[in-house]
């Protein structure tokens, strides 16, 4: 199993994620605006990057997040650095 990482950068207005394999390339990627709501967010957009993302290949090794609701997301998906 190959490793990746996951970065979610969420805040008061929009909400982006990528995953990326060790050697950079993305492997997944969303935008979606925030709406007031970044658990909904959050949620939304790790369901949209599942959808893309090949869970047979690739594990995700590390979690980052960013933003102004880094702390919030953070907290709920148990990310190496916040």
């Amino acid at each position: 199993m190959k490793e990746a990482y996951l970065g979610i950068d969420i805040g008061s207005i929009s909400t982006k994620g990528v995953i990326i394999d060790e050697e950079h390339q993305i492997l997944s990627s969303a935008y979606i605006w925030t709406e007031g709501n970044p658990m909904g967010a959050a949620k939304k957009l790790l369901h949209l990057l599942e959808e893309q993302f090949d869970k047979n290949t690739y594990q995700i090794a590390a979690t980052g997040t960013t933003g102004s609701a880094r702390k919030l997301v953070g907290d709920m998906v148990g990310a190496t650095i916040i």
